[in-house]
C-alpha cells in the first residue's frame, strides 16, 4: 500500500503541474491582464508601472519559474522582493506564497480563504444529496427490477445525466424560486441557517447528475450481487431477505460506487463553477469566473492548483477506501 500511495502521489504531482503549466501560459494567450484590470482608458505609463510592480514585464518563462518559487521574486510590490541584506528573496508557491490578487488588492490566500468555506458547504451538501438519492434510488430499482418503479427511476436517471447544470439550474429557479417561492433566487444569507437554506436548491441541482450516475451503477451492481452464490446460500439458510440484502449484497455493490465518488470529483468541481454563477453563490466557482473575466492570473492559478490537488487526493482516498472494504484488493501485489 505504501508503494502504491507514493506512486499515485508522484503521478498526481505530475498531473497537477501539467495542468498548472498549461493554464499559466494560456493566460498570456487570453490577453493582457494589465489592460484588463486597469481598463481601456488607462495610459501607457500606468500599464507599464502595473506590469513592473507585478513582474509582468519579464519573459513568460521567468514569470512562471518565479511563480513556482524556483527563481527569485520578480514582483516589486512584494515584501519578499528584496531581503534585508539586499539580495532578492523568493515569493512563489514552494514558499507558500500564492501572490496578490490584481482585482481584490489583497493576498490570494486571503481571497480564497474567504470563499473556500462556502464552496465546501455547497459541495458537502451536494455529496450528501448524491449519495442519499442515488443509492436509495438504485437499491429500490434493483429490488423492483422490471417493474414500474424500476422503469420510472431509470427514466429519471436518464434525464438527470442528459440535462446539464446550465439547463436544470434556471428551470429550478423559475419553478421553485419564482413561481412557488419556496427558495430564494440566490445569494448566501447571513446566519448559519440562512446558509443552509440558500444552499439547498443549488446543492440539489449540483447533485442531480451524480445521483443519477450512482443510481444506475448501484442498480446494476446490486442485481449482480444478488446472483452471487453466498447470497443464495444465505437465503437457503433461512436468513431474512432484508438482512441478506443489507449484509451481503449491498456491501459488495458499494465497491464500484466508492471508486465512482473519487472519479466524480472533477465533474463536481466543474458543476460547482456553473451552479455558483447561476445561483449567485459567492464561493470559489463564482470567484473563478470573476477572475477569468478580469484575467486575475494569481487567483486563477491558485484555484486551478487547489482544484487539481483536491481531485488527486479524492481519487487516492477513494482507492484506499475500496481496498479497505474489499480484502481481495492488494495494490502492492
Amino acid at each position: 500500500m505504501t508503494r502504491f500511495i507514493l506512486q499515485r502521489a508522484i503521478w498526481g504531482v505530475l498531473v497537477v503541474m501539467s495542468v498548472v503549466t498549461l493554464v499559466f501560459f494560456l493566460i498570456f494567450v487570453a490577453g493582457d491582464p494589465a489592460v484588463t484590470i486597469l481598463g481601456p482608458q488607462a495610459r501607457a505609463e500606468q500599464i507599464a508601472d502595473f506590469k513592473e510592480k507585478k513582474g509582468l514585464d519579464q519573459p513568460p518563462v521567468q514569470q512562471f519559474l518565479s511563480y513556482l518559487g524556483v527563481l527569485p521574486c520578480i514582483r516589486k510590490d512584494s515584501p519578499k522582493y528584496q531581503r534585508g541584506d539586499g539580495a532578492r528573496g523568493y515569493c512563489g508557491v514552494l514558499q507558500g506564497d500564492l501572490g496578490e490578487s490584481y482585482s481584490h488588492h489583497e493576498s490570494v490566500a486571503g481571497v480564497i480563504g474567504h470563499r473556500l468555506p462556502r464552496t465546501l458547504l455547497l459541495a458537502t451538501m451536494a455529496i450528501v444529496f448524491e449519495l442519499f438519492l442515488g443509492l436509495t434510488a438504485g437499491i429500490v430499482a434493483a429490488l423492483r427490477r422490471n417493474r414500474w418503479a424500476d422503469t420510472t427511476i431509470m427514466f429519471a436517471t436518464f434525464l438527470g445525466i442528459s440535462l446539464p447544470t446550465y439547463v436544470t439550474g434556471p428551470i429550478a429557479l423559475l419553478v421553485f424560486a419564482f413561481l412557488l417561492g419556496w427558495f430564494p433566487f440566490g445569494g448566501y444569507g447571513v446566519t448559519t441557517l440562512d446558509h443552509l437554506y440558500h444552499g439547498l436548491l443549488p446543492a440539489f441541482i449540483l447533485a442531480i447528475a451524480g445521483a443519477a450516475t450512482y443510481a444506475r451503477v448501484m442498480r446494476g451492481e446490486l442485481i449482480e450481487a444478488l446472483r452471487n452464490d453466498h447470497v443464495r446460500t444465505a437465503k437457503a439458510k433461512g436468513m431474512r431477505p432484508g438482512r441478506v440484502v443489507v449484509r451481503h449484497a449491498i456491501r459488495n455493490a458499494l465497491l464500484p460506487v466508492v471508486t465512482l465518488i473519487g472519479l466524480s470529483l472533477p465533474f463536481l468541481v466543474g458543476g460547482a463553477i456553473i451552479t455558483e454563477k447561476i445561483f449567485a453563490w459567492p464561493g470559489l466557482g463564482l470567484l473563478t469566473i470573476e477572475s477569468i473575466e478580469s484575467l486575475d492570473a494569481p487567483v486563477i492559478m491558485a484555484v486551478v492548483l487547489m482544484f487539481g490537488v483536491a481531485v488527486q487526493v479524492g481519487n487516492l482516498l477513494a482507492d484506499i477506501a475500496v481496498a479497505a472494504l474489499d480484502p481481495r484488493i492488494r495494490y502492492d501485489d
